[in-house]
């Protein structure tokens, strides 16, 4: 059944009104659809039917972009989200160190860490190699924010999952296509 697109946006704006009161996202969003669905007159069966059909054709995305986000978070703990970038400028020569500071923060992003946070660990390295061989510092940023956007341009981000899934092939595939680019 379909159900008219005022209800649907008396529904979204009913879910954004209780987040802005501190009412948790979920609930809020869930509770949002339940009223949509209601006003937009579904049935009760209709509507729990219509929301169950709804979120399992999201979930394998959302748990991939959950799964991108805890390797992250264990990277950035660790450490070894430093130690990557560490050695990525170790091993290239001093006319390659602004390439090294670009490639460092777009494997960082490409793993799924967000861009400032990537910019925040290399920052430290590409200031010091900065230092060293005389780059300013608007050079060292946009190595380090270039290299973060070709990252993120093959991480398994929201927009590649979607990617993915609009053109009904691997994501995988389209990580390993967005090489070109990036």
């Amino acid at each position: 059944m379909v159900i008219a697109w005022w209800a649907a946006l008396l529904g979204l704006l009913l879910a954004i009104g209780l987040i802005l009161f501190r009412v948790n996202p979920v609930y809020a969003l869930i509770f949002g659809a339940i009223v949509g669905c209601l006003v937009g007159g579904m049935s009760l069966t209709q509507t729990t039917d219509t929301l169950v059909k709804g979120s399992s054709g999201v979930m394998g995305t959302i748990i991939r972009v959950i799964a991108a986000g805890v390797l992250a978070g264990v990277m950035m703990e660790s450490g070894a989200a430093n130690v990557i970038a560490s050695n990525i400028v170790n091993h290239f020569s001093d006319k390659l160190a602004i390439l090294a500071l670009a490639l460092s923060t777009m494997v960082l992003t490409g793993v799924g860490i967000f861009i400032p946070v990537a910019v925040l660990i290399v920052a430290p390295i590409a200031l010091e190699v900065g230092q060293k061989m005389h780059y300013s510092k608007l050079s060292l940023l946009v190595a380090l924010s270039g290299g973060g956007k070709a990252g993120n341009v093959i991480s398994p981000n929201p927009n590649t999952i979607a990617a993915a899934k609009g053109f009904n092939v691997d994501l995988s595939q389209v990580m390993i296509a967005d090489f070109v680019p990036a």
